[in-house]
C-alpha cells in the first residue's frame, strides 16, 4: 500500500495491489465468513463487537478498517496476522483512530468555545449567514446539523462523522474569490444529514454549502453526505460508509473539474450504482438551483447511470453530447495561470491526454515542467511527481521557490509561512530514484492513482528511469523498453482519465540546428503516441545570449501551433512573469 509521509512521498516498497480473490481465498482458510458489497468485503472485527460486520476490506487495496473501533492497516499486517492466527494484535494497528481521536477533541473544544446558533443574536446570525451566502439556509437545520458558529471569524463549524462518532470538523468561512477547497476541514469523516429516515439513495456534494443547500430542501427525503476533501480526493478509509447505499446520486459543479471528478470517483464507489446530475443550463449546482428555485428533487430525479452496459445508438449517446456542446469552454481543461499563452494553444490541461516534453541538455526541462505543474496543483489538480534525476528535495526547494516567487535564502524568517501554505497543494511525489523497473514503477503510478486520486503524473526523465539494465545487448534493447514503457503509460492514461506527462531527452543533433518531433530520443513511438508535443528550443544571438522558447510541435486537440517565449528569473527560478507572493 501506498502512505503518506512528510513532503507527501510515496514509498514504492509498500505500493501494492491485492486482488480480491487472494483476499477471500486467505479469509476462506482463516474460516472468516464475510459478505461482498460494492467496494468492500464485509467481516466481523476481530478486535472489537462479535457478530457485527464492522470489519471492512477494500477489494482493490486491501486496505483494513473496522467503523467501530477505527483499527486499521495495509493487506500485508491483515495478512500476516491471519496466518499466525493473532489476530488480537490487528488492535495494535491504530493510525485511524489516533487521527481522528486527535481531531475529536478539536471538535468537543470547538463545542465547548463556540455557541450554537439558537445563542446568536439573530441580526449577528443572519450576517454571518450573508457573509457566507447562507442567507437561505435555516436557522433549526444548522442547529439539527449541531452547527458551531464563529462570530468573531464569521464562521459555521459543522461536525464530520464517521460512523456514530463525532471525528472532526469542517469549517465555512465567508466565500471569496480565490477559494479553492471552499471550506477547511480537519479530520477524515464526512458531513451527513441528521435526522433523516434510512434511505438506499445518497446524494454526494463536494461543497458544504451544495450539501446545506439539498439539506434545506424538505421535498427530497433522501440523505446527503458531503466529501471532507472537495474535489482533491475521497479517500479509501471513507469507502465503507457508502456501503449502505445502493444508489449514489453524484452531484457536483458545472466545470470541466466537477466533471472529472464525477468519473474518478464514481469508478472508487462502483459505478453501477452511480448515477450523475449531468452538468447542463439548468441543473446548476444545488446552491445555485436552490438560490434560483429550481426544483431539487426534480434533478435528482432525473439523474442518469454514469456506466451503460452496451451504448450502440446515438439515443444514448446524446445527453453526454449535449453536455459537451453547453460547456465547451470548459471541456478544454484547467487554464494556466502563470502562462496564459498556452492557453490560447492548447486550450487548457486535460485529463486522459499524454504530454512529452523535449529539450537540449541544461535548456531548463525540469525547472519549467515544475513551475508547468505547479500552475496546475494551485488550481487543484492533484499531482504525482517521478523524479528520476534529481532528488525530491532539491525539487521540492525549487518548486518552493517558485510558489513564492522570491529568493528562499534571503527570507528565512518567512520560511515556515511559506512552507505551511505550499505543503496544502495536492503534490505527491515518489521516492524513487535512478533505473527502475516499468513494472514496478507503474504498479506505484496505478495505487496512487486509485487512493490519491491522481489527476497528473510527470516523469522525469524517462532515460534515467530506464537506465542500462544488465541484460541489454544493445540500443535496440533500450529502444523497446523505452515503447514499452510509453505504451504502458499511454494505456494507464486512457484507462485511468489521467493526464501523464513524459520528460525525454532528445538524440544528439547538429550544433545549431532546431530539434523536431523526430529528435525526441528513441523510436517514433513518443510523438506518435503523445497527444501534445512540447519543446524547449535555444537560439544563440549574435550578442552571445541564449534565447529560450517553447515550441508547441503537437497539438491533438486542437491543432493549434505556436511558440511561447521564455524568459528565466533566476531569483524566482521562474519562467513565468508574476509579483512576489504576497505576505
Amino acid at each position: 500500500m501506498v502512505r503518506r509521509r512528510r513532503l507527501q512521498t510515496l514509498c514504492p516498497d509498500k505500493a501494492v495491489f491485492v486482488s480480491v480473490t487472494q483476499i477471500k481465498n486467505c479469509l476462506t482458510s482463516s474460516s472468516l465468513l464475510y459478505e461482498e458489497g460494492y467496494t468492500c468485503l464485509q467481516l466481523e472485527c476481530p478486535v472489537c463487537k462479535p457478530g457485527e460486520l464492522s470489519m471492512y476490506i477494500n477489494k482493490i487495496s486491501g486496505f483494513f478498517i473496522c467503523k467501530n473501533c477505527k483499527s486499521s492497516g495495509d493487506w500485508n499486517t491483515m495478512e500476516q496476522a491471519l496466518v499466525k492466527q493473532d489476530q488480537k494484535s490487528l488492535s495494535q494497528c491504530t493510525a485511524m483512530n489516533i487521527k481522528n481521536s486527535t481531531t475529536a477533541k478539536e471538535w468537543a473544544a470547538v463545542m465547548a468555545k463556540y455557541p450554537t446558533p439558537s445563542k446568536v443574536p439573530s441580526a449577528k446570525l443572519n450576517a454571518i449567514l450573508e457573509a457566507c451566502e447562507l442567507q437561505h439556509i435555516p436557522v433549526r437545520l444548522l442547529t439539527q446539523l449541531e452547527a458551531r458558529i464563529d462570530v468573531k471569524m464569521s464562521g459555521i463549524l459543522l461536525p464530520l462523522k464517521f460512523g456514530s462518532s463525532d471525528v472532526g470538523y469542517k469549517r465555512i468561512g465567508p466565500k471569496t474569490e480565490n477559494d479553492i477547497d471552499e471550506a477547511e476541514v480537519s479530520g477524515c469523516g464526512i458531513l451527513i444529514t441528521a435526522g433523516q429516515s434510512r434511505s438506499s439513495t445518497t446524494i454526494v456534494v463536494c461543497c458544504p454549502r451544495d450539501f446545506l443547500a439539498l439539506a434545506a430542501c424538505q421535498k427530497l427525503h433522501h440523505e446527503v453526505i458531503c466529501l471532507p476533501h472537495g474535489q482533491q480526493s475521497l479517500p479509501q478509509e471513507l469507502l465503507p460508509l457508502f456501503e449502505p447505499y445502493k444508489k449514489l446520486v453524484l452531484w457536483f459543479a458545472n466545470d470541466l473539474a466537477s466533471w472529472n471528478c464525477v468519473r474518478m470517483f464514481a469508478k472508487k464507489l462502483n459505478e453501477k450504482r452511480c448515477f450523475l446530475v449531468r452538468p447542463q443550463e439548468k441543473q446548476p449546482s444545488p446552491q445555485i438551483a436552490l438560490q434560483e428555485g429550481y426544483d431539487l428533487a426534480d434533478i435528482v430525479e432525473k439523474a442518469q447511470p454514469i456506466s451503460h452496459a452496451s451504448i450502440t445508438t446515438f439515443a444514448e449517446l446524446r445527453e453526454d453530447v449535449l453536455s459537451e456542446i453547453f460547456n465547451v469552454d470548459k471541456v478544454s481543461g484547467v487554464k494556466w495561470k502563470r502562462f496564459p499563452q498556452l492557453n490560447s494553444m492548447l486550450k487548457g490541461h486535460r485529463r486522459g491526454e499524454l504530454t512529452v516534453l523535449t529539450g537540449p541538455t541544461g535548456s531548463g526541462k525540469t525547472t519549467f515542467i515544475s513551475e508547468y505543474s505547479l500552475d496546475l496543483a494551485i488550481q487543484g489538480v492533484t499531482t504525482l511527481w517521478g523524479s528520476f534525476e534529481i532528488r525530491n528535495q532539491r525539487l521540492a526547494r525549487t518548486m518552493l521557490q517558485q510558489y513564492v516567487m522570491t529568493p528562499l535564502e534571503d527570507n528565512l524568517s518567512m520560511f515556515n509561512f511559506w512552507a505551511d501554505s505550499f505543503q496544502r497543494l495536492p503534490l505527491y511525489f515518489m521516492t524513487f530514484h535512478g533505473q527502475q523497473s516499468i513494472e514496478f514503477v507503474m504498479e506505484a503510478v496505478e495505487h496512487a492513482s486509485y487512493v490519491h486520486d491522481i489527476g497528473h503524473v510527470i516523469i522525469d526523465n524517462v532515460q534515467f528511469m530506464l537506465g542500462m539494465s544488465v541484460t541489454e545487448t544493445g540500443f535496440l534493447d533500450r529502444f523497446y523498453r523505452q515503447d514499452a514503457l510509453i505504451a504502458a503509460f499511454r494505456n494507464f492514461a486512457t484507462l485511468h482519465n489521467v493526464h501523464v506527462t513524459l520528460v525525454i531527452h532528445p538524440r544528439k543533433e547538429r550544433e545549431g540546428e532546431q530539434l523536431t518531433t523526430n529528435s525526441i530520443f528513441g523510436g517514433a513511438k513518443a510523438s506518435q503516441e503523445a497527444d501534445n508535443v512540447l519543446i524547449i528550443q535555444q537560439r544563440t544571438l549574435q550578442s552571445l545570449k541564449i534565447r529560450k522558447f517553447l515550441q508547441i510541435a503537437k497539438n491533438r486537440f486542437s491543432g493549434d501551433l505556436g511558440i511561447m517565449p521564455l524568459d528565466f528569473d533566476k531569483a524566482s527560478l521562474s519562467f513565468s512573469k508574476k509579483e512576489n507572493k504576497s505576505v
